[in-house]
């Protein structure tokens, strides 16, 4: 249970809230107050850090295909795992990996 500092009424969970540019967990009560998950603050200022060093993906082979080992920060800041499977989008000089929300196999 989450409660709302301002008017005090329980806050619903959410997993939309926009922190400088990226969607993250968190709370958000009727009256608009929004909460962030600590956890997911962390994981954004540890990417802004790793940044300034640089951050690169490697690729490697693997079997017969060739792999691509992400950085722990990234894999943190989007909450990927090792069974994630990201979309593989192509463009002009490059490819692109895009994070989707994954279905709940029951």
């Amino acid at each position: 249970m989450h409660k709302c500092n301002i008017c005090g009424k329980e806050m619903n969970t959410v997993e939309d809230i926009n922190l400088k540019g990226f969607v993250i967990h968190g709370w958000r009560c009727e009256c608009g107050n929004e909460h962030s998950d600590p956890h997911d603050v962390d994981n954004i200022v540890k990417y802004f850090k790793a940044l300034k060093k640089g951050v690169e993906a490697t690729v490697y082979k693997s079997g017969n295909s060739i792999s691509i080992r992400l950085p722990k920060v990234i894999a943190d800041l989007y909450h990927l795992n090792s069974n994630f499977k990201l979309p593989i989008e192509t463009e002009p000089g490059g490819i692109r990996l895009r994070i989707v929300k994954q279905k709940v196999e029951a």
